[in-house]
């Protein structure tokens, strides 16, 4: 666990607090050759944004959930894989799909491409992963997006704590809606916990009961987190 001393800072001034601490700590782990699998958000962007030029060679980058989006509400995904790419010296290997479909249906079609199972594969192989959690709160980016119906939402709202690469969980880590799960692309949860290296990035309270339940499905095997959250965490009991 790498607790960031983050003192008064604001909202944003912790984002990249936190996204330094992290974007150091993969700078001690990527070798040459490695896979480093990410998700989006805000918070990756922030770890982007703070990564240097790495002398590192065959190092590859690649997007472990689907990252299109056609509403206007900023990801951040393309700009964070391709700041991970500068960094390592390599060109990303976008995913570029909506996260959820409308019909699982669908979602099996598109994964049976042999391109896009390719990408996924190369996902699910990366012996390193960087990823964030999400909330439930009328705010959420899933939300925004206009993934779900409004009963969608509110099931959600009412049975999960968050998210981790957009799979919806409860406060013991487990998937809450199967069916939506299934019109979901990107890498399974389970995968996760097989990682060498599976390092999770959080900040802020509103983030603390999805980070709670992603240890407690043992998704991450790394916390990076700022100094508040950290302590919200151990009042309840968490870890």
């Amino acid at each position: 666990v790498k607790i960031v001393a983050t003192g008064q800072a604001t909202g944003e001034e912790k984002g990249a607090l936190v996204g330094q601490a992290a974007a150091s700590y993969l700078e001690t782990i990527v070798e040459n050759g490695d896979t480093i699998g990410i998700g989006w958000g805000k918070t990756i962007h922030q770890v982007a944004l703070a990564l240097r030029p790495e002398p590192l060679t065959d190092v590859r980058v690649v997007q472990m959930k689907g990252a299109a989006n056609n509403q206007e509400q900023p990801t951040y995904a393309y700009e964070s894989i391709q700041a991970f790419a500068t960094a390592f010296h390599t060109f990303p290997e976008y995913l570029p799909l909506p996260v959820i479909f409308d019909q699982a249906t669908t979602k099996q079609l598109v994964e049976s491409d042999r391109q896009i199972a390719r990408v996924i594969e190369l996902g699910n192989r990366a012996p390193i992963a960087v990823f964030t959690v999400g909330t439930v709160r009328d705010s959420a980016l899933l939300f925004k997006l206009g993934y779900f119906t409004k009963e969608e939402q509110n099931f959600l709202q009412q049975h999960a704590v968050g998210d981790v690469f957009s799979r919806f969980i409860d406060r013991d880590g487990q998937i809450v809606s199967p069916a939506i799960n299934d019109r979901t692309i990107g890498i399974q949860l389970d995968q996760l916990r097989q990682k060498k290296h599976s390092v999770l990035v959080a900040t802020g309270l509103a983030k603390v009961p999805a980070v709670a339940a992603a240890l407690t499905g043992g998704y991450a095997n790394t916390l990076v987190i700022d100094q508040d959250a950290a302590m919200e965490l151990l009042r309840m009991g968490a870890g």
